[in-house]
């Protein structure tokens, strides 16, 4: 068997979610139909991280075994002309048998967008939230940078899917204008459920004034779900890289 790393970029609205589902069009689904015609039997593809519905990705990467080697070009061809629209391969590398997309990554990259005017273009409502309010950039850079380090980021995880370890490590945290539009990014070791959502969602609560900076304080020492904020809608959410050491691109 010959193993593969793929970078995949989607359209969140287009999947029900990266996680393979019955009798739902979905990300790990798509992909695992075009190779698995190609390779004349069932081919299972691992992915960095699960998305969830209308949760885009511009470089997640995935890992999958094919019986027999292929040129990498005429491979990324041939799964892209199985694949549904909004899914596409961006590039492939043949890695290692022991390569794995999940457990090798050593920090995962997410960038949360913001249109923050009273208008917004219509063809970008897809793929940003809407602030109509004017956002204190100074406010919101302030609190990204009391996400960095070692936090227990448990508050701002789904109730339902809270692990018993919710301690991650936020190597990068930051907010950044374009003109209207906000940037968030956030880079760490790995993330819980709807963790950036939440996390967006509460930054702007504080924001707003309607929630203190010392509450916001506490819970990134932990603390339950009901006391962070909204969850963000996931057409605004993308993710956006991964890091490997080696990459399997090359430097």
């Amino acid at each position: 068997m010959f193993r593969y790393a793929a970078q995949v970029s989607y359209v969140g609205s287009c999947f029900a979610g990266f996680q393979r589902q019955p009798n739902l069009v979905t990300v790990q689904g798509a992909l695992e139909e075009s190779l698995s015609a190609l390779a004349g039997e069932g081919v299972t593809c691992t992915g960095a991280g699960r998305t969830d519905a209308g949760v885009h990705a511009r470089g997640q990467v995935v890992h999958f075994d094919m019986p027999s080697r292929w040129d990498l070009e005429r491979l990324r061809l041939a799964i892209r002309a199985r694949l549904p629209r909004g899914l596409e391969v961006i590039r492939l590398a043949e890695v290692p048998g022991d390569f794995h997309a999940r457990f090798d990554a050593r920090w995962r990259e997410y960038r949360y967008l913001v249109w923050n005017a009273r208008w917004c273009y219509p063809h970008m409502e897809p793929y940003v939230w809407p602030v109509r309010r004017h956002l204190d950039l100074g406010v919101l850079r302030e609190l990204a940078g009391m996400c960095l380090g070692r936090r227990d980021f448990g508050a701002f995880c789904r109730s339902a899917d809270r692990p018993d370890d919710s301690v991650r490590t936020m190597m990068r945290c930051s907010v950044r204008r374009f003109g209207h539009l906000l940037v968030f990014t956030f880079r760490a070791d790995g993330f819980l459920t709807n963790m950036i959502r939440i996390l967006v969602g509460t930054m702007l609560e504080v924001e707003a004034g309607r929630m203190s900076r010392e509450r916001f304080a506490s819970l990134l020492e932990g603390g339950h779900r009901s006391r962070a904020g909204r969850t963000c809608p996931p057409q605004g959410l993308f993710f956006w890289r991964v890091g490997y050491d080696p990459s399997p691109w090359g430097p």
